[in-house]
């Protein structure tokens, strides 16, 4: 009897080796909690397959390193959307264009073109563009204006829906000036590449990317240089990097900023009273601020797309999965129904949806991200360090940065 049972259980070893499954995730960002309950439910209701999730930060980078020294590769990963133009181009992850057809009925319109790369293809002995799709979007954030209604009111201007980006520098030098500059009236991280792209934009921007090329130097881009250079060189405004604006809005002495809706979990748990507005209208331009829509999304490794992988993704897509993810981390869920369950569930969520509304995603491209990012962000610092009026050279000589290939 006792030979019996042994033979049982190595049987039953033996079988869980062979045809129990893991699937192994790298995730980032906020929500580890809530994406391992999604994954323990899943393993319920899916018994045989394992989901691992592990915590990893950088993890474009990550995969790279981890390619090249033959260690123990993801089958998933959460993504950025603009990161990977660089996977796809060093062959790391797979396109997703089947998943897509399968799934882009049940979710926003706009989710799956966060993810979309343009190849060329040949035919008929021509090149045409073709779209394929890199990511399986899940969530994503939006820029909003936090503000501390009570200091605005306290200094006599009360900050109220529909304000114009003109209307909120002066009520921004008022709190300065009265606060004998104790108090920073708005703030920003003024040279960062992802508050540049809002104000291209508002100026009459259409395309970051134009034939192939970032450009500049062109009269729209101009334009928004001289309004942001303006404002951060008028005393309304104040370039704070990110550490500090969190800091120093959250004790105070910062009465509003702009920022990801990402942060409004923390500030609720830290007890910060404060209200958001959508990025505000500005009069020069005639045009809002465009607010970049944060998108993440999972990219499946290459050669990793079985039909396990495909059964989590559909189901952390799911109505209830993505409510359970979404809903209070104050994240915008791609699953159409989920999003118009989230969209008015408080003033939080009304105001960023009304931002959205307006909002644009980054291109995908690895040109894109190796170029954008870090010409702008010299460009613009090294404009800011000017006080007596900026050198047009300064965007001339970013704009060769641009074309370097």
């Amino acid at each position: 009897m006792k030979r019996y049972i042994v033979l049982i259980l190595f049987l039953m070893f033996i079988f869980s080796l062979y045809f129990s499954k893991t699937i192994t995730i790298w995730f980032d960002y906020e929500g580890i909690e809530q994406i391992k309950e999604i994954a323990r439910n899943f393993e319920k209701e899916n018994p045989g397959i394992t989901i691992n999730i592990i915590q990893q930060k950088k993890i474009s980078d990550k995969l790279f390193t981890t390619f090249k020294g033959a260690g123990d590769i993801p089958d998933i990963i959460l993504i950025k959307n603009d990161e990977i133009g660089k996977l796809k181009d060093a062959n790391l992850i797979d396109n997703v264009d089947d998943i897509k057809i399968e799934l882009e009925n049940k979710l926003i319109s706009t989710a799956f073109e966060a993810f979309a790369i343009e190849e060329k293809n040949i035919k008929n002995n021509d090149f045409e563009n073709v779209k394929h799709y890199y990511g399986v979007p899940f969530y994503f954030d939006t820029q909003v204006l936090f503000y501390h209604d009570d200091i605005f009111y306290d200094y006599g201007f009360p900050l109220e829906n529909g304000h114009t980006f003109e209307d909120l520098l002066f009520a921004s030098y008022i709190v300065n000036d009265k606060s004998n500059d104790k108090i920073i009236g708005l703030a920003w991280g003024a040279n960062s590449p992802y508050y540049f792209p809002p104000f291209q934009w508002a100026f009459g921007k259409e395309e970051l990317i134009e034939n192939g090329r970032i450009i500049i130097n062109d009269e729209k881009t101009y334009n928004a240089i001289d309004f942001i250079y303006s404002a951060v060189n008028g005393k309304s405004v104040q370039l704070i990097e990110r550490q500090g604006l969190i800091s120093g809005f959250k004790s105070g002495k910062i009465a509003s900023m702009f920022f990801g809706t990402f942060m409004i979990p923390d500030f609720i748990k830290s007890g910060v009273k404060f209200k958001i507005l959508p990025l505000p209208y500005i009069e020069e331009s005639g045009n809002y601020m465009t607010p970049i829509l944060d998108y993440k999304g999972f990219s499946v490794v290459k050669g990793r797309k079985t039909n396990d992988v495909i059964k989590f993704l559909e189901y952390i897509l799911s109505e209830n999965a993505q409510l359970a993810f979404c809903k209070d981390l104050y994240k915008f869920p791609v699953n159409n129904k989920a999003f118009n369950v989230l969209k008015d569930k408080d003033e939080y969520f009304k105001v960023a949806y009304e931002s959205a509304m307006r909002g644009r995603t980054m291109p995908t491209s690895a040109y894109f991200k190796s170029k954008y990012w870090q010409g702008v962000r010299t460009m613009l610092t090294l404009i800011f360090n000017q006080k007596e009026g900026y050198d047009g050279e300064i965007v001339e000589k970013a704009q060769e940065f641009m074309d370097e290939r």
